[in-house]
């Protein structure tokens, strides 16, 4: 009886693994077709658009990482209890919504105790979803700020606020848009998501064999051809993933090798993947999950943002371009024999139809069509187009696969937002936000100057713990307004009109590197263990290889030239200014022009950089002037040499 009974269980758990199996596949179709179904037809009322979408993603996560303790039977406790919770929870404000929205008012209304029970686990819920995709730092950040909100009077300082009852805290992260359905996850509801989507099915498309192809017949053959094959696909990659570490566990498992077998070593291998693959965040067209969140916050169209942050990431590009170019130059590397390059030419005629969808999004985007309408449709192109060739033709189980990789895409984003809507809710609602802006404010002083390194400094401390998307969240309530009043009050005409695009763009960049900078490098860690590198000596390589990044912020507050800004010859100057800059500082950092060169013309290269900085033509002509002049005098220092040697000969 005893063997009847436990092979009747057995029979029965696996049948009802089956039927989970089962449901998760819908509900991942259901969060994709949601989506689309938005994007088409325009998005919901703000909270439901934002509700479903955290509740589909909370349901996912639950049930695609469960549980795996060494207990059987706890594993399967804590997954159900998850999972009844998720659907009380959850269901609770959908059974609810015309009560939340049109009957109660928020935070005035007393909560109901099995209202304050639900929250409660929604909160955690959220917490812990979070821990699972994205790690611990974030979650343990979120639950010390609700904490926060309850330990106000016991505080000194500039910490101290009147404190919060359970209540209050609970209804701002469930009952309204404030906290944990705020504007970071209205952001993922309606644009993140479908961007995510849209870089899936240009996945499956095939895209990605183009574009590599593309990288390897471009930049192959050339000295140290696998390191810049590695920027210029990550570049490139960007457009279908917009994630640092998502770059580099795709271009990177390819490249780095490559590089690597050319004669690279591994922390440089996997230290200058780390750094292009930092740049997808900041490259147009699809760029990473700041910029979304940005076009919440500042109101700015996100086909502008795109346009504005264009110069600066070719500028990044061409910065990690030079130095693995002199590094290759200065050891002798040479690129891969062009017999073992793919066609590139070839390549892209059978191929290059992919690349129009892209074309029509950013057509759409600049005719003035919603980010959510334009992607949306520039997915739907993607089936269509792709069936213009046989070879590339999308048949029905890729699509289905695009929609399953789209939707579990989506799940980390949605939970990090949640949380990080936590974070700012809390900073809104004790005044910590505002005392933080006014400190920041008054230690500055009005300096333009200390306030960027202050701002920077900021950036750089939340980077410890926080993805650049909660970073860039946390400072919009901390150190940007700060930021905006010292910009408005600076005198400067080009700087005041444009001040809140150039504070969110500085903390924008500044987020953004975090992925790469010790000691919590996300990307550069992904990347060392690619390359089989130590993580830490590959993160500070990729900080060096991408030093443009902590330069053009400052460069693009005080000229916004460099954001494409101002009159033509202001542009073409700050153009000019930016790439012989690049120069310069590549110079600097690798002591190599045509040859080594020595402690004095690396100095002149450093002048010329430090010119080229200054906010000033005439100091910009000059910075100009002297790296023109090194870099003609080292040209023909090296072709006499040469004649030299042949005379000898």
């Amino acid at each position: 009886m005893v063997w009847l009974h436990a092979r009747l269980y057995k029979k029965g758990w696996v049948k009802m693994q089956h039927y989970l199996k089962k449901l998760v596949l819908f509900i991942t179709y259901a969060f994709s077709f949601y989506h689309l179904y938005t994007g088409f037809f325009g998005t919901f009322e703000t909270f439901l658009q934002r509700f479903v979408h955290l509740s589909l993603a909370m349901f996912l996560i639950f049930l695609l990482y469960p549980y795996k303790t060494g207990s059987r039977i706890i594993n399967r406790i804590l997954n159900s209890t998850t999972i009844l919770l998720t659907i009380l929870s959850m269901g609770y404000l959908y059974l609810n919504y015309d009560y939340i929205l049109g009957e109660r008012y928020p935070m005035i209304t007393p909560l109901t105790t099995m209202e304050t029970l639900l929250g409660i686990a929604m909160i955690a819920l959220v917490l812990e979803a979070t821990r699972k995709l994205a790690g611990p730092s974030l979650p343990i950040i979120a639950l010390l700020f609700l904490l926060y909100g309850f330990a106000g009077p016991y505080l000194p300082g500039i910490l101290a606020h009147a404190g919060y009852d359970l209540d209050s805290i609970i209804d701002l992260n469930y009952m309204g848009t404030e906290g944990t359905f705020g504007i970071p996850l209205g952001a993922s509801a309606s644009y993140i998501a479908l961007f995510i989507l849209f870089g899936s099915f240009l996945a499956k498309s095939g895209l990605g064999t183009l574009l590599m192809d593309l990288s390897l017949g471009l930049a192959g053959h050339t000295k140290g051809g696998p390191a810049k094959v590695a920027i210029i696909g990550s570049a490139l990659h960007g457009m279908l993933s917009g994630s640092a570490v998502a770059n580099v566990m795709t271009v990177g498992t390819s490249t780095i090798p490559l590089m690597k077998k050319t004669g690279y070593k591994a922390h440089f291998a996997g230290g200058v993947e780390a750094a292009a693959s930092a740049g997808s965040q900041i490259m147009p067209p699809v760029m990473g999950v700041i910029a979304f969140i940005m076009t919440q916050y500042t109101g700015i169209p996100y086909i502008q943002i795109a346009f504005y942050a264009l110069l600066p990431a070719l500028l990044y590009f061409l910065g990690i371009g030079v130095m693995v170019h002199l590094e290759a130059a200065k050891h002798g590397m040479e690129g891969i024999p062009r017999k073992e390059l793919p066609d590139w030419k070839a390549s892209l005629k059978r191929r290059g139809h992919l690349l129009l969808p892209i074309v029509l999004m950013l057509v759409l985007l600049i005719l003035g069509y919603s980010p959510s309408y334009s992607v949306t449709y520039a997915i739907l192109s993607i089936i269509i187009i792709s069936a213009l060739r046989k070879e590339t033709r999308m048949k029905f189980q890729m699509i289905l696969d695009a929609l399953q990789d789209g939707a579990k895409g989506m799940l980390m984003i949605a939970a990090a937002t949640a949380t990080a809507g936590m974070i700012s809710g809390m900073f809104g609602l004790t005044g910590l936000g505002l005392r933080f802006s006014v400190s920041l404010g008054e230690l500055a002083g009005g300096n333009l100057l200390l306030a960027l390194a202050l701002t920077a400094l900021t950036s750089f401390i939340l980077g410890l713990g926080l993805p650049p998307s909660a970073s860039y969240i946390v400072q919009i309530a901390v150190s940007i307004p700060a930021l905006i009043s010292v910009l408005e009050a600076t005198g400067v005409d080009s700087i005041a009109a444009n001040a809140v695009l150039l504070t969110h763009m500085f903390v924008m960049y500044w987020a953004s590197v975090g992925v790469i900078t010790p000691p919590d490098a996300l990307a550069a860690f992904a990347a060392a263990a690619v390359a089989d590198a130590k993580p830490m000596l590959t993160a500070m390589t990729a900080t060096r290889l991408a030093f443009v990044a902590y330069v053009i912020p400052f460069m693009f507050v005080l000229n916004p030239a460099y954001l494409l800004i101002g009159s033509v010859g202001d542009i073409a100057l700050a153009i000019s200014s930016g790439v012989l800059g690049v120069v310069a500082f590549g110079i600097v950092f690798q002591g190599y022009i045509h040859h080594r060169i020595g402690w004095f013309r690396r100095a002149w290269a450093l002048a010329a950089g430090g010119l080229i900085i200054i906010p000033n033509p005439l100091c910009n002509m000059a910075g100009i002037g002297l790296i023109v002049f090194l870099l003609v005098f080292s040209h023909l220092y090296k072709r006499n040499e040469a004649v030299s040697l042949n005379r000898s000969l």
